[in-house]
Formats: structure tokens, sequence, C-alpha cells
């Protein structure tokens, strides 16, 4: 399978070149405008909460030639839609020309540049539009960070009210925002996750590109993380979980600083024992034996996914892992007791 159909843990497909003109389409020429113009926020009482007019010397940086009738909109159309890599590189270098123009008093603070990119009033605006528009291209069921929470694009109705926007995912910054403003905005890095992992365990967490794993950064050769039962030591024993990585690698670390051992060992006395009762309750062979009983006695044409589904509740092939909670955990246990080949 091509790493651009993998969407299991930590791994989303990547944007589309169709979905990332859309994105720039919807965003550059605004972005443009706040860069040459500045920023200027009202309160409901009319006065201003917040404003902000970039230096000539930043506006020469973000946007060459801005002062003309053809600015170059380059250096911003690729801080919305480049990917992971590129997007860092362009990004530290951008930020060391800002911290090189000779004047302080002309560099934007990370305050202001987060102001001028505008990504609050754009995506946690009291309208949700754009968020919702964007939770749907992405369109993951689960939180990629930990698959084990439904974050559906649930909207009633089809207008702009607040009110017929009920539920979606909420949008971690890969890059927090807060150190990294000029990427605050950018495409690749909003991650669409559950409140648990955005907000109580990530947070405003410093992740980079050499030490843990990104989403949308599919490496050859990228070593798997991989769940494995395990019994307590206790009395009674109970089952928890084990989550396998290299050490020392990319996988090991994220695993680490998003607390998934922490918070998958509370399945252990759950789905894993459920999984163990059934491996122990019966014989070897059985469930290839049920999967063809269900094909042959279907009335309608069902695919081993289908009836696998039917049976455990979750996908069995990673590019659909994120489609239900726990797809991941489920397959591995699977495989590992011999029910599934790996």
């Amino acid at each position: 399978m091509s790493q651009d159909g993998v969407r299991t843990l930590l791994k989303l497909r990547i944007p589309s070149a169709t979905l990332k003109n859309e994105y720039a389409n919807r965003y550059l020429d605004k972005l443009v405008d706040r860069v040459k113009n500045g920023v200027v926020e009202i309160k409901k009482d009319g006065s201003i909460k917040n404003s902000y007019v970039l230096s000539d010397a930043a506006k020469d940086i973000l946007l060459p030639g801005w002062n003309t009738t053809s600015p170059n909109k380059d250096v911003l159309r690729k801080l919305l839609v480049s990917e992971p890599k590129d997007l860092k590189k362009h990004n530290d270098e951008l930020v060391a020309k800002l911290n090189a123009i000779p004047n302080a008093a002309n560099r934007p603070s990370d305050k202001d540049l987060l102001l001028i990119f505008g990504y609050e009033r754009i995506f946690n605006s009291s309208s949700k539009s754009e968020a919702y528009w964007l939770s749907k291209q992405i369109d993951s069921n689960t939180c990629v960070y930990c698959n084990r929470q439904y974050a559906f694009t649930i909207e009633k109705g089809t207008g702009r009210n607040k009110d017929e926007r009920l539920a979606r995912p909420a949008f971690d910054h890969w890059f927090d925002k807060g150190s990294n403003p000029l990427m605050s905005l950018s495409l690749c890095n909003l991650i669409p996750s559950c409140t648990i992992c955005n907000s109580s365990v990530k947070g405003s967490s410093k992740f980079d590109l050499s030490t843990h794993t990104h989403p949308y950064v599919h490496e050859t050769g990228h070593p798997d993380i991989t769940f494995r039962a395990t019994l307590t030591t206790g009395t009674p024993p109970e089952w928890t979980v084990a989550i396998d990585t290299p050490p020392g690698s990319k996988e090991e670390r994220t695993v680490k600083d998003m607390n998934l051992q922490e918070i998958y060992a509370m399945h252990g006395e759950l789905e894993v024992r459920d999984l163990m009762n059934f491996k122990d309750a019966y014989p070897a062979g059985y469930l290839k034996q049920l999967f063809d009983d269900v094909l042959k006695a279907s009335k309608r044409k069902l695919s081993r996914s289908d009836v696998y589904r039917m049976l455990f509740g979750v996908e069995m092939e990673n590019s659909h892992f994120l489609d239900r909670p726990l797809s991941k955990l489920k397959h591995d246990i699977l495989v590992e007791i011999g029910v599934l080949k790996k």
C-alpha cells in the first residue's frame, strides 16, 4: 500500500493537491491583506481589543513587493500549504530573517505574528464555519493521536448559524503556535484530535521532526507501534496493554510524551480481556470457519473486512484504522493471539 493511503495511529493521509489549493484560495488573500495593512480587533462594545501593523522591514520578508500592485505571495502560500519538512525549513529561514531586522522595535513578537496570522479569529470564531469545513476535508473519524475517541464532524442544517454546528475534532498545533506563530495557520500543522489529547495530554508540548513522529510525515521503513497484551503480577492478575516501539525511536518518544502507555493500560480489563476470553472460549481456526460461514450465508456480498467489522466493531486494514476507535489495538492483539495473520 502506498504510504499516502495510511490512516492509522499517529498517521494521516497526506493532503491532496486539490485540498492544498482550496486551502490557499480560502485564506491566502486575507492573510496578504493582514500582512500589508495590519489587524484591528474590536470588542462588542466597539472599543479596540487588539491592533498591530507590521513594520515595513517585516513586510519585505513576509510579502516581497508588498507596496506594489503585484506582491509576491509565494512566501505566505508556502507557510499555508507546505508539508511538514519543507514547512519547518521555510519557517526557520523566515524567523532568522525577522530576528535579523536591525532595529529591534521593527521585529514582530510571537504574539504580534499570532494576531496577524489570525488562527483564533478564523477557526475559533463564533460562527465556527471554517473549522467545520476543514475538519470535513481531513475526514478522520477518530483522534489521530490515540485512536480511542470518536472525532466526528457533526452539523445540523447547512447554514452559517453556530447553533447548526454540533461537534468537531479539536485542532492540535503539532508545532505549538505560541512558539511558532508563522505556522499557526499551516494546513499540515492542524491535526484533528480529541480534547483529551489536545488539551490534557499534549497541550503546548514542544514536538520536533527530529524527535517525534508527525502524522503527515511518512518515512520509508517507518517502524510500527505495536500493542501487546500482558498480565499484571497482582492478585488477582489483570490484563493490561504494553506498547512496543524501537528503543530510541521517534515512536518511542511520541508514545511517552503522549502518555499512550498509561492511557491504553486502562483498556486491559475492558477490550483486551474480551479478546482473551474470545480466544479461550473458541478453538483455533474457529474465526476462519465463522468468516467462511457468514460469507457463504450472507444474502448480500460481504467482504472479510465487513465480517471482521461485524464481529469486533473495528476496521481490519490500516488504511481505515482511524475510521473506528481502538482498531489498531484490537488488530494487534488479534494478531498476537493468532486470530489474524500479520
